[in-house]
């Protein structure tokens, strides 16, 4: 985790100085993020930095609803979110890019005083968890903060943040969500899956069902099914930000289709 930890000041600051360097028009921008401008995804991950260091650091902890059902959480969050943003469409850029930065080294020193073996706060649900660790939900964050200054990029024509050291801690974190993606594939006992994310920041991940469920393996170079995707679009891919058929041509799947298949449809994140 101290490697990770390391890397959110890099990551942070490059976003500082993205925004810093962005023009009244490029702040109204549209994303791929439905219906949010540049600034509104600036102010949405202001929010998400306070309402960290609120919850975690200083213990108010919003009392939300009695939530029944999956499906209600995502919900919440969304109407949550919409309600920042929308208040903040009154703030200038300026007061934002100061408050994030300010908002940043406080997150980063709140960060590195936990104990990455700790139960967290909030599990990592989009991994099938019910109790995480701080070292998992920190990941967690860690990716978060990738995706949205990504898609700020994205809407602003900078330079994409695909580089080893940015995106590869990115793609393996959210692979750990593989074993949880695949319990609903029934498959023969023994069966490898191996992912590819192909490119300078990519990787190799295998997955093998054993005794009904699935879990990590060593690489291999023979599986029952292997699919192979463009660094280009995995991050995208696992934000449900494009469709699968929409991104055919940045994809391939050899050996089992509809085993090899089902790794484009995983979410990593709460949308």
């Amino acid at each position: 985790m101290t490697e990770l930890l390391n890397i959110f000041p890099r990551l942070s600051t490059s976003l500082i100085d993205l925004l810093d360097g962005l023009s009244r028009q490029q702040w109204e921008n549209e994303t791929i993020c439905s219906q949010w401008t540049v600034k509104d995804i600036a102010a949405h991950l202001l929010d998400r930095v306070l309402r960290r260091i609120s919850a975690g650091r200083d213990t108010n902890i919003l009392n939300g609803p009695d939530l029944k059902t999956y499906p209600e959480l995502p919900a919440y969050l969304n109407e949550l979110n919409a309600d920042w943003v929308k208040a903040y469409q009154r703030v200038s850029p300026q007061i934002i890019i100061n408050q994030l930065r300010h908002a940043y080294d406080e997150l980063y020193t709140y960060l590195k005083s936990l104990d990455p073996d700790a139960p967290a706060i909030f599990p990592v649900s989009w991994a099938g968890e019910e109790h995480s660790t701080n070292r998992f939900d920190i990941e967690r964050e860690y990716t978060e903060q990738w995706y949205y200054q990504q898609q700020i990029r994205l809407a602003v024509g900078a330079p994409s943040i695909l580089n080893p050291e940015l995106y590869h801690p990115f793609l393996q974190i959210c692979m750990k969500a593989l074993p949880y993606h695949y319990l609903c594939m029934d498959a023969r006992e023994g069966s490898v899956v191996r992912i590819e994310i192909v490119g300078d920041a990519g990787g190799v991940w295998c997955i093998q069902q054993l005794s009904g469920s699935w879990c990590f393996a060593d690489s291999a170079d023979q599986a029952d099914s292997m699919v192979f995707i463009d660094q280009n679009i995995s991050w995208m891919l696992f934000s449900k930000a494009i469709d699968i058929n929409q991104a055919a041509q940045f994809w391939q799947v050899i050996g089992n289709k509809q085993l090899g298949a089902h790794a484009l449809s995983m979410r990593t994140f709460m949308v």
